[in-house]
């Protein structure tokens, strides 16, 4: 059974993108600095690694998320800030000055999120593993489900257990532990559409990643600290060169118990 090569893995980063066509801005009544707080700002930096294969949005989640599904929408209640196009921020805000219509938000859908999975098909055509890299908040905001509740540093979602195995996702989680990080697993975020759709134990595996905010940025001012964003890029190559050979190790294992 081959190992995993570097050239197998997909990263994707589908919260990094901030642009907003000038159309929809304005529709906006807000400042950008608002806006702002709903991105995986400087993700692009902490998960884009040379010679691995990488999807990442130029535009930004509010109005279309990769990581929803297409046809999620929601326009009501609390919900309104966790479908495909947000119509509340994460602090439960109005976005727009007046609702878009649901053509319109088709056309956005159309617009951003089939560009974004186009790409992403293409390059999983070949995927042996999906890394999906997000970051959060460090404490649920009021629009979740624990809100109010602190964060651990690092979230890895697995669909409970459907888009790898316990023991792939025990590898990620002492590798982060072995940094001195606090992981969680599956809460608050089990992963969504992406690993969802894309991964299973039993086809091709993979894994959200969620990494605090708080570690690399300034959550007020929304202000990168490089240094840590620096670390953490660095932390995640490592984590991916280590992950091959974790596979490669268990490949030989997997090919010696077949035999026996």
């Amino acid at each position: 059974m081959p190992s995993m090569k570097h050239e197998e893995l997909v990263v994707s980063i589908p919260h990094a993108g901030t642009n907003i066509p000038t159309d929809i801005r304005a529709l906006m009544p807000h400042a950008d600095e608002t806006l702002l707080q709903e991105p995986d700002l400087y993700t692009d930096r902490i998960y884009a690694v040379p010679g691995i294969r990488t999807v990442t949005a130029a535009y930004s989640r509010i109005i279309s998320d990769p990581n929803r599904a297409p046809d999620e929408i929601y326009t009501e209640g609390r919900d309104r800030a966790l479908g495909v196009v947000m119509l509340s921020q994460a602090h439960s805000m109005d976005v727009f000055a007046q609702d878009p219509s649901l053509a319109t938000m088709q056309s956005w859908i159309q617009r951003f999120h089939e560009t974004y999975h186009a790409d992403l098909r293409s390059a999983m055509q070949t995927a042996s593993f999906l890394i999906d890299g997000h970051s959060m908040w460090s404490v649920n905001p009021p629009a979740h489900p624990y809100a109010g509740e602190p964060r651990p540093d690092i979230v890895l979602g697995n669909c409970h257990y459907c888009s790898c195995t316990a023991e792939t996702t025990k590898f990620f989680l002492e590798y982060f532990e072995s940094l001195g990080y606090s992981v969680a697993v599956n809460t608050p975020f089990p992963g969504r559409y992406i690993v969802g759709s894309y991964c299973s134990r039993h086809r091709t595996p993979g894994i959200q990643i969620e990494i605090n905010r708080a570690l690399y940025l300034d959550e007020d001012t929304l202000e990168p600290r490089d240094d840590a964003i620096a670390k953490l890029h660095e932390q995640f190559t490592n984590l991916l060169d280590a992950f091959c050979t974790w596979d490669d190790q268990h490949a030989a294992k997997r090919m010696t118990d077949m035999s026996a």
